[in-house]
């Protein structure tokens, strides 16, 4: 068994109205990615001398002080000498070298200027912990005809905010296959935002991304037009109901149609709150096709809180399985080698990236097979695990 450690998120700094609310959203995201809460601890200035564990995961969130007056000046510095991850967090970024002390000037700092800003804080906390991934992918889905205006709108937008967005105007280099390449971004996406518009599904090809999207379990934001009823295609969805009033001028009929700033930062809310759970449901649709891989191979595994798994074939060899979305990336192998110095009670394990291969384009499948041949952690395609736990 590995030891079980916890992650910790640390509150120090000047207290603020939003802390309760950035705990509540960010331990719902907790058990959407099938996590226990004891897993997470949150220290403050109260219990940190205590609990606090210098070898455990551990993201910070400093709150900076309108009047200068930094608080937990032996805390910072403390998180600041073990190299630990600290976010400054202020309302207004304009006055952020006078709110936040000088030891975190050099950072980027985060404004948490309302509400709606919780959501992508909590975003940044788990991907700083590893329990999201740090690529924010995107992908819109809508028809040309009926909604390229909101479509652009939404791209600029997310792209402030920090997503990698798929928009096939935009984002299709000129000579390359143009649906390889859309499916190859659908599958490594996070999510996907659907233009919801009456003539929909009226395009074989707004159909297949849709159906595609349910494949591979991708969360679907649906933004549904005044007048039109919600597909009852996605498998994981969250409706957004459109009213007129969400429109420019009320008006919603054609292409040119635009969403005003309101709704728009309304969408980017509810985007980043369905990611946690869009990603968790990936990641545990390959956890159990695996499982039920080895359930049929007879060989044992363990499945740990981490999400990870473990193996010992019949040849005593070891084996520690590490569930990855998408397309596995360079980082991916870094942090996996990492993760992995977590389980120290295993002997010698051969670490593996477990994915899905559907829909990625050959020339990635064809570089990963190299990157096996030349890098100490492999890959593994879920659909030929089966096979490889059939051999010694």
């Amino acid at each position: 068994m590995s030891t079980i450690y916890r992650y910790q998120l640390v509150f120090i700094g000047t207290p603020n109205p939003y802390w309760d609310g950035i705990k509540d959203v960010f331990f719902k995201h907790i058990g959407e990615l099938g996590m226990s809460k004891d897993m997470v601890i949150v220290l403050d200035e109260k219990n940190f001398a205590i609990e606090y564990k210098a070898n455990a995961p551990l993201y910070c969130l400093y709150f900076g002080d309108p009047s200068g007056n930094f608080k937990d000046a032996d805390i910072l510095i403390k998180l600041i000498t073990d190299a630990s991850l600290i976010l400054p967090v202020t309302d207004d970024l304009k006055q952020f070298s006078a709110t936040i002390p000088k030891e975190l000037r050099i950072i980027n700092g985060f404004e948490l200027s309302s509400q709606q800003r919780i959501e992508p804080l909590v975003s940044v906390i788990l991907e700083g912990l590893g329990l999201l991934r740090n690529t924010r992918r995107l992908f819109i889905s809508y028809k040309r005809d009926e909604s390229s205006k909101v479509a652009i709108q939404l791209f600029e937008q997310f792209e402030k905010n920090g997503f990698d967005v798929f928009l096939d105007t935009h984002s299709i280099r000129h000579g390359e296959p143009f649906q390889d390449e859309l499916w190859h971004r659908l599958a490594d996406t996070d999510i996907v935002v659907l233009l919801n518009t009456p003539g929909f599904l009226k395009s074989e090809w707004t159909k297949e991304e849709l159906a595609r999207a349910n494949a591979m379990m991708i969360g679907v934001l649906q933004l549904i037009w005044p007048t039109h009823k919600q597909e009852r295609e996605a498998e994981i969805s969250i409706p957004i109901q459109l009213q007129a009033g969400d429109f420019g001028n009320s008006h919603f009929a054609d292409s040119n149609s635009y969403l005003i700033n309101e709704t728009i930062l309304r969408v980017v809310e509810q985007a980043e709150s369905l990611r946690a759970r869009s990603l968790a449901a990936r990641q545990d649709n390959i956890v159990s096709e695996f499982i039920s891989a080895a359930n049929k191979t007879g060989v044992p595994v363990n499945l740990h809180p981490e999400k990870i798994i473990t193996a010992t074939k019949i040849s005593g060899k070891n084996y520690v399985m590490i569930p990855t979305i998408g397309v596995p990336q360079a980082l991916r192998y870094n942090q996996a080698e990492e993760v992995v110095k977590k389980f120290s009670s295993i002997t010698s394990p051969e670490i593996y990236l477990l994915y899905d291969h559907i829909n990625i384009r050959d020339k990635w499948l064809l570089h990963l097979d190299w990157l096996d041949k030349h890098l100490p952690i492999k890959t593994i395609k879920i659909f030929d695990a089966e096979q490889w736990l059939q051999r010694p």
